[in-house]
């Protein structure tokens, strides 16, 4: 597992942020590869977490100061599947037995 620089706690002052116990790491204007947040402060923020991990940063959810999981962006898995209806048309039909056929020879071979 790739380890990142550990994460910044925010001390207890009066912004939401501070109150909420957040654990993130921010960088001026530039978006880390990885953050680390506490499970509580990630059920806080899950929306704003969400939209982060979809702009390809990787979330680590951590309890007790150990990694527990990861909120990663969804992958697409490329051209979905078609059927070439021609091709499947143009293929010769095998004869044989029935699958009932196939199924009482199997049932017959058991006694």
């Amino acid at each position: 597992m790739k380890h990142s620089t550990p994460p910044v706690r925010y001390s207890k002052v009066t912004s939401e942020v501070g109150k909420s116990g957040v654990v993130l790491r921010e960088m001026a204007g530039v978006e880390p590869q990885s953050t680390s947040i506490n499970v509580r402060a990630a059920k806080d923020q899950l929306s704003s977490l969400l939209e982060q991990a979809s702009r390809g940063v990787e979330i680590i959810i951590t309890s007790d100061g150990h990694p527990k999981a990861r909120l990663v962006p969804v992958r697409s898995h490329g051209k979905p599947y078609s059927v070439d209806w021609k091709w499947l048309s143009d293929q010769p039909l095998v004869s044989g037995p029935s699958a009932e056929a196939l199924i009482r020879i199997e049932r017959d071979g058991r006694d």
